[in-house]
């Protein structure tokens, strides 16, 4: 790849106005200024890539992959209406093949967007049979996917988890996928218990932590208890006290923010720790979280956490108070990249353009009519650019977008899969849909989700 602005993410390599990357197969064989000897041999494809900047792959921490055929179903819901519509409504009533439609279309659009590694949080898997149809959705979309499954939080399910993890790391991990253990609501035995046989698995761990004082409280009890560890990432976060903050740093773990999510929904407080993890000298990664109610790109998670953390900062220096350093573009693309990569387990194989890394990249285009002229590079990743923007996506050194266009990928046969599929969940649970949302919803499939949350806040 020759001539394109490249912004690395490597201390090393740093950025280059003008510079070249060469893949060789899956892996990034060399980062420089001009790589035309190292290239010289004649085997290499030579692409131009004047007025584009190159990034490494955009990283998503968390996503609730088997809800999207129903993508900004409810965009005006709070956390009681997301349940009631979700985990008390579609989720009772999801097929394999429903979990295959809502997982394709999300790594497709995903992809389309620039990520090229997700977390999938997989807390609808009702059988082993469901669990294998994500998989393969992922393998059709060709992404980077690390499954975290956890069980349903309401209705039937086969009371396979968590042994049937063992089960799907030895069958389906390979190269671009891996299976982690995801602790949500419900759970057939207490997190501790769960820790301990995703380390006796080798599995890492992932927590959903949204439940503000009662998340905190469960947090404080398992850092006191030795049971935190770097193989942990907390999802959210919000409200935690600050002797959790210090459980998190001194046990290392990962902290994934999902900004919109909490903002929008009004998880806990309204307000993602941004400044808590900076606090306290994590650097958290970021993730888009639920598309039925939210933006499906990253690009509006960074922005939303430049927004946030300026203005919380510009309300305390007006208020005559010390305020904390702004965070910066540059600052949030590392959020979206390398340390959302070292959250889900991937950083050491990328998060960065360096050599010896997978060769996940992606190619924006600058000289667009919302980014020319170019004037900051990392200004126009993270403030100018969107998913129109994302010309062309490498993942593992295979092309999956290019040109703006995603490959070998029949759009027509996806919209009719996830049509279908929201169709039939729709009229199971006798909605009424049009094109302005969800006109009419029966309440009754409310109650179980809705009393377990009270339970367990009140827990």
């Amino acid at each position: 790849l020759q001539g394109a602005v490249v912004i690395s993410m490597d201390p090393e390599i740093k950025d280059l106005a003008a510079g070249d990357v060469l893949i060789e197969g899956s892996t990034i064989k060399a980062v420089g200024r001009d790589l035309s000897a190292a290239a010289g041999d004649g085997q290499a494809v030579r692409i131009e890539m004047g007025g584009m900047i190159l990034i490494p792959g955009l990283v998503d921490g968390h996503r609730h992959c088997w809800q999207n055929q129903f993508r900004r179903l409810i965009v005006d819901a709070d956390l009681p209406s997301y349940m009631a519509t979700t985990h008390g409504g579609i989720a009772l009533h999801y097929r394999p093949e429903d979990m295959y439609a809502g997982d394709l279309v999300t790594m497709l659009g995903a992809i389309d967007s620039g990520v090229t590694s997700i977390l999938d949080f997989s807390h609808n898997t009702r059988t082993p049979a469901h669990s294998d149809a994500v998989f393969k959705a992922y393998g059709e979309a060709g992404i980077r996917a690390v499954h975290a499954s956890a069980p349903p939080n309401a209705g039937a399910w086969a009371e396979h988890w968590p042994e049937d993890l063992t089960r799907l790391r030895d069958r389906f991990t390979s190269a671009l996928t891996s299976v982690r253990l995801a602790i949500d609501f419900r759970r057939p035995r207490p997190a501790s218990e769960l820790i301990k046989f995703a380390r006796e698995q080798g599995l890492s761990i992932t927590f959903d932590g949204v439940l503000g004082p009662a998340s905190s409280r469960e947090m404080e009890e398992l850092g006191r208890d030795g049971l935190l560890g770097p193989d942990v990432t907390v999802i959210h976060a919000t409200d935690m006290a600050d002797v959790v903050w210090q459980h998190f740093k001194d046990a290392a773990i990962g902290v994934t923010l999902a900004p919109t999510s909490d903002e929008q929904i009004g998880l806990s407080g309204g307000t993602p720790p941004i400044q808590k993890a900076l606090d306290f000298g994590i650097r958290p990664s970021l993730s888009v979280d639920v598309e039925i109610s939210l933006a499906t790109d990253m690009f509006s998670q960074m922005r939303c956490v430049l927004a946030t953390q300026r203005m919380q900062s510009a309300a305390l220096r007006y208020r005559g108070e010390t305020p904390p350093t702004w965070v910066t573009n540059r600052d949030v693309l590392e959020f979206a990249t390398i340390q959302g990569a070292r959250h889900i387990g991937l950083g050491q194989k990328v998060g960065s353009l360096a050599p010896g890394k997978e060769a996940d990249i992606v190619a924006i285009r600058a000289e667009d009519v919302n980014n020319l002229p170019l004037n900051n590079a990392i200004g126009t990743v993270v403030q100018g650019a969107d998913t129109k923007n994302v010309d062309i996506v490498w993942i593992a050194g295979e092309l999956k977008k290019w040109r703006g266009t995603i490959l070998g990928v029949d759009l027509d046969r996806v919209r009719s899969l996830a049509e279908q599929s929201r169709d039939y969940l729709a009229a199971k649970c006798g909605w009424e849909l049009d094109v302005f949302g969800l006109q009419r919803r029966p309440e009754t499939q409310y109650d179980e989700v809705h009393g377990y949350l009270e339970q367990r806040q009140k827990a």
